[in-house]
């Protein structure tokens, strides 16, 4: 931890940024909205997620160790400096959040690390803090990782500052630095104009067009509960829901652009490409016609053996199969269960009468409690009650693809 300021991180993104903006041919500013391309720049440049230490979850773990007599301090009077002492070994485990390998980078201003003790060693997604226990004294230890934490605690609010700033700003700094390349091709057509022979034309696509960044999101499932109690249940947080309901929404999206991409395709061939579009993008375990309660769910996202998600894909038949739609996704659900989704392909041609028919038919539905938000045209988010159970409560999304002659 804490071993490369964090400036050396922001020049490198710098230095990479622009190189990808130079690296374009000056025919790909023609072709493209600079939004476009701006976008693509920030989204791919852009940090994963700042790192948390989960201090309300801190496990303690106890053993042995051996430490040579020339370690121990001078108050020891030891005769033999390579005799070994036997003394306890105490760690104490934090879970962490986030992207693990930004811990390496520290303040980049000078920043005192006074009050750090122990070894601090990082293993997966656990800080690990190590204390020898030389004088017996637990009491001590504790007093020692609590410094400690505060150190730690507080070295990373700074980074936590920079890593803020950093993003505030690299919207403003991608946009100056495309406006300088667009100078530099304005000037340079500029002198070519000066001459009164055409200029060679190079051979390069006809069209360009921007890639679009799609980055891996970690789901992390919370415990239920308050912060102090020791649990192994555990939920889906609003936003990470709400990412997997955006990816989905993506891939609605691109087969409302791109007929070819569902033509010919049934219900569980688009249900597969849901599937594949959630694998490679979230890390849990993504499935495919998974039993839960009293079925098989279309699409589950599990953590261990706990439902983070689950979705039901279904064509479009009319109000009355969608209200059973309903009764099936929540037979499914048990309380453990708080978010769901139901992914409609509309084969209709007039998609706007299939809007209105799924919010009638929701609120007509003994379960229904009310909308959350209309996020967009189609795409509503509801509250219901599960089955048989009006006292919980979980969110329902209904994303309708209009796929006309599926």
């Amino acid at each position: 931890m804490f071993t490369e300021p964090f400036g050396n991180l922001i020049s490198s993104q710098a230095r990479e940024v622009i190189a990808e903006i130079d690296s374009q041919p000056d025919e790909y500013f023609d072709s493209i909205p600079t939004e476009e391309f701006s976008k693509y720049l920030e989204s791919k440049y852009s940090l994963d997620e700042f790192p948390t230490l989960v201090w309300e979850e801190i496990e303690m773990e106890i053993g042995e160790t051996e430490i040579y007599g020339r370690d121990l301090p001078r108050t020891f009077d030891i005769s033999n400096p390579n005799e070994k002492f036997k003394r306890k070994l105490v760690v104490y485990h934090i879970p962490i959040n986030g992207n693990v390998g930004l811990l390496r980078f520290s303040p980049t201003n000078r920043y005192s690390i006074s009050g750090m003790n122990g070894k601090l060693t990082i293993r997966n997604n656990t800080l690990d803090v190590s204390f020898i226990d030389i004088y017996n004294q637990p009491e001590k230890i504790d007093s020692d990782f609590d410094r400690t934490k505060n150190a730690i605690a507080g070295k990373l609010n700074v980074v936590k500052g920079e890593y803020d700033n950093f993003h505030k700003e690299l919207p403003k700094f991608i946009d100056g630095e495309i406006k300088k390349r667009i100078q530099k091709i304005n000037r340079t057509n500029d002198y070519k104009s000066k001459f009164k022979y055409p200029i060679k034309k190079k051979n390069i696509p006809a069209a360009f067009e921007s890639p679009r960044i799609v980055k891996k999101k970690k789901i992390i499932p919370k415990p239920v509960g308050a912060s102090n109690t020791v649990t192994n249940q555990r939920f889906i947080t609003d936003e990470d829901y709400m990412h997997i309901l955006g990816l989905l929404q993506d891939c609605g999206n691109n087969w409302e652009h791109f007929p070819e991409l569902y033509k010919g395709k049934g219900e569980e061939a688009l249900r597969d490409q849901l599937i594949f579009v959630l694998a490679p993008n979230i890390e849990g375990v993504v499935a495919g016609e998974a039993y839960n309660k009293k079925g098989k769910t279309d699409i589950s996202i599990k953590h261990e053996s706990t439902n983070l998600f689950i979705g039901e894909c279904k064509i479009w038949k009319g109000p009355k199969g969608f209200l059973e739609t309903i009764d099936q996704i929540l037979c499914y659900l048990t309380w453990r269960d708080s978010k769901a989704a139901i992914m409609m392909f509309v084969p209709n041609q007039e998609i706007s009468a299939v809007r209105k028919a799924t919010e009638e038919s929701a609120k007509s539905h003994p379960n229904f409690v009310r909308i959350l938000d209309v996020i967009n045209d189609g795409w509503t988010n509801y509250r219901f009650h599960i089955e048989n159970d009006p006292g919980t409560y979980i969110t329902l999304a209904v994303q309708l693809y209009h796929l006309p002659k599926l």
